[in-house]
């Protein structure tokens, strides 16, 4: 009786042991999938960074000695 509980056991132990492995590899699936779509989400944000940075500088008004100069021509 003991012999066969300790093989129930041990395949127990070595079914969870295979569940466990399955999860951790997902979780390392998931966890790549994540930081490439983090990178994507970065370079994303330093375009529109640059984007907005590039509509403000487009879209200030002129400055006074620009519009006099502007005004003379």
């Amino acid at each position: 009786m003991a012999r066969a509980s300790s093989t129930d056991e041990f395949v127990r132990l070595r079914d969870r042991l295979r569940e466990v492995e399955a999860a951790l590899r997902e979780a390392e699936a998931e966890e790549a999938r994540l930081v490439a779509e983090i990178a994507k989400v970065d370079e994303q944000a330093g375009y529109y960074d640059s984007l907005a940075g590039e509509m403000k500088r487009d879209l200030q008004p002129s400055s006074l000695s620009g519009l006099v100069r502007s005004l003379r021509r």
